[in-house]
């Protein structure tokens, strides 16, 4: 299993964490990209020649904490993938802290053409998926439903900070767009326990998105619709009191 897996740490800096002084998901998930490309290099399932032509992108994914991660805190995060199908693999992460794991995140990814924005199979374009035999399995990430009201909230534009080397919307962007919108108070009393993300249509730069939030008790849906009012993502919270 250590051949294919692959394992960081890291200290969670002041610049790292929100004015709870607790670990912006922000951060942790660009942490997850970073440590996920480490490990796609490791088992050649991605190299720096397949920048601006080929890239890794995720469809959705299921992070569930057991408590928040604060300034100073040394995390041990690893990720490692499970066996997929023709063109969807999964990729799970854990962390944990003082030797205890604290958290896990369960991923769906596929390869996309950059050129042509469209999906392409591994195979097609000469990479090998490597065999894959572990016993670390998690749940599926979760399809979130739209169950309750959600309002319109406001309109927001995908500028320079926002986009990455796919030339669409940095996944974990839309985790610091969905936590905007937010009571800002919130955090004060609770922190986030759980969080899913479905990515249903990626967005290009300088694309306007409507924001939609709907509440019911702890638990939080927010929508991105572009300007023909398709659905571009839907992001589920669960908060948990302090």
């Amino acid at each position: 299993m250590d051949n294919i897996a692959t394992v960081q740490t890291k200290t969670v800096e002041v610049c790292d964490a929100d004015y709870m002084g607790e670990y912006k998901l922000y951060h942790l998930f660009n942490c997850f990209t970073n440590i996920a490309t480490e490990n796609a290099m490791k088992i050649n399932m991605w190299n720096k020649d397949m920048i601006h032509q080929y890239g890794w992108v995720v469809a959705k994914q299921t992070l569930t904490l057991d408590c928040p991660m604060k300034i100073d805190d040394i995390l041990e995060v690893s990720t490692i993938v499970d066996k997929g199908t023709f063109v969807t693999f999964p990729r799970y992460y854990f962390i944990k802290k003082d030797g205890q794991e604290i958290g896990r995140c369960s991923s769906i990814w596929t390869l996309i053409d950059i050129q042509n924005r469209r999906i392409v199979s591994p195979k097609k374009v000469g990479i090998k998926i490597p065999e894959v035999d572990h016993s670390l399995h998690l749940e599926t990430p979760k399809t979130v439903q739209i169950d309750i009201p959600l309002h319109f909230v406001l309109k927001r534009q995908v500028l320079y900070s926002d986009v990455d080397t796919n030339q669409h919307m940095n996944n974990a962007r839309y985790i610091e767009w969905a936590l905007d919108i937010l009571d800002y108070q919130i955090h004060q009393q609770s922190f986030i326990q759980e969080i899913s993300i479905n990515y249903k249509k990626e967005i290009r730069p300088l694309e306007y998105v409507d924001l939609y939030l709907g509440q019911s008790e702890n638990r939080y849906i927010i929508e991105g619709k572009n300007e023909k009012q398709e659905s571009c993502f839907i992001i589920e919270l669960y908060f948990h009191n302090r």
